[in-house]
């Protein structure tokens, strides 16, 4: 049987969902939940005959890898860099660096050398452990699913619409309480995330399209929940309301990352070459090659 890109993306969200309702109603935890894309991605490639190397393994160029790691890094530091400019928040955190010093074995030493090291610590050293759970969501979102859309829809279109799928499937654990902030409306909490995860879901789609490669998507996610949930926002000081602005669920991530999907849908993939009669936008041809 004949499978079309469009039936493949179908068969893979068919399976994405049935996985994480499961995880979710027997409570089987994150990391499961995070890997059932993946699951979902491998059993569809088997069941549709899709070449699992079209998930995109190869690690090189090293520059995208380094891509990867900045853009979230960039998109951090000028979000928090502004909430504290702006007394918004303020830094640092003296329960941060009471811990850092602790888990680093630092008990003397200026505060700035400290910082420093917890920050190479987090979004370095700790990569691997936190690319071990994004990989998971990395080979079913930009593994299959964008590249498969990007054969039947524009990049723009594919790069939104994945945005969309991605935001829809993290819903239930935030509607549920398991997942989200404390000290904002729930309602407001959605909308900023869901606006994030969109965004962002530009920018990784574009990054795997580029590269041709999920290895820097999966260094861009475990950098971004490293960096924002382990650094950035444990080192911020509440002034009030400062949980408005920061994190995945507050307000000051999304100009700046409205900054770089507009970027990256005014700069898409280049178009190739129609293969076996399928339209085929976004793809590089490294991305063919992956």
């Amino acid at each position: 049987m004949h499978f079309s890109p469009a039936r493949r993306v179908v068969l893979f969200l068919i399976l994405v969902f049935a996985f994480s309702a499961v995880t979710f109603a027997f409570k089987l935890g994150p990391f499961a939940t995070m890997w059932g894309p993946a699951v979902a991605a491998l059993v569809t490639s088997l069941l549709t005959r899709r070449k699992l190397r079209e998930i995109g393994w190869k690690p090189w160029p090293v520059k995208w890898l380094a891509v990867g790691w900045a853009i979230p890094v960039v998109v951090s530091l000028a979000a928090y860099g502004t909430v504290w400019l702006t007394g918004l928040g303020a830094v640092p955190n003296p329960t941060f660096l009471e811990r850092a010093r602790i888990t680093l074995g630092m008990p003397a030493g200026p505060n700035w050398l400290l910082i420093l090291a917890a920050f190479g610590y987090i979004t370095i050293l700790a990569l691997l452990p936190n690319m071990l759970f994004a990989l998971g969501e990395e080979i079913g979102w930009r593994g299959l699913l964008v590249p498969e859309l990007a054969k039947f829809m524009t990049f723009r279109q594919a790069a939104i619409l994945s945005g969309v799928i991605w935001c829809v499937w993290h819903l239930p654990v935030i509607l549920s309480g398991s997942y989200g902030a404390a000290g904002t409306p729930r309602w407001y909490q959605i909308a900023c995330f869901s606006a994030m995860v969109i965004l962002s879901a530009i920018v990784s789609a574009w990054l795997r399209m580029k590269s041709g490669s999920i290895w820097p998507v999966a260094i861009m996610h475990a950098t971004h929940n490293g960096a924002i949930q382990t650094f950035f926002d444990r080192i911020t000081r509440d002034t009030g309301h400062t949980h408005y602005f920061t994190g995945e669920f507050g307000f000051m991530l999304l100009p700046f990352f409205a900054a770089t999907a507009w970027y990256c849908l005014a700069k898409p993939p280049k178009e190739i070459r129609k293969t076996d009669g399928e339209r085929s936008l976004g793809y590089t041809s490294s991305a063919l090659n992956a």
